[in-house]
């Protein structure tokens, strides 16, 4: 293999390699926009969990009275 041939084989490597990287990165930026929106809508939960606790708290919070 002449080194002209060997260069071609390398560019050749580095563009696929560059290909399988951009797929990966567009793979990983869709989960981490899905992630986004699902720690987006656990949030809106709690908020709205939050809001609709009664005043003082929950009773799991309380002290028993034998203490």
């Amino acid at each position: 293999m002449d080194a002209i041939e060997d260069l071609q084989a390398r560019v050749a490597f580095q563009e696929e390699a560059i290909q399988e990287l951009t797929r990966t990165l567009l793979k990983q930026e869709n989960r981490l926009r899905e992630l986004e929106q699902e720690v987006e809508r656990l949030a809106r939960q709690l908020r709205e969990l939050e809001r609709k606790q009664p005043p003082g708290g929950s009773p799991g919070h309380e002290i028993p009275p034998h203490y």
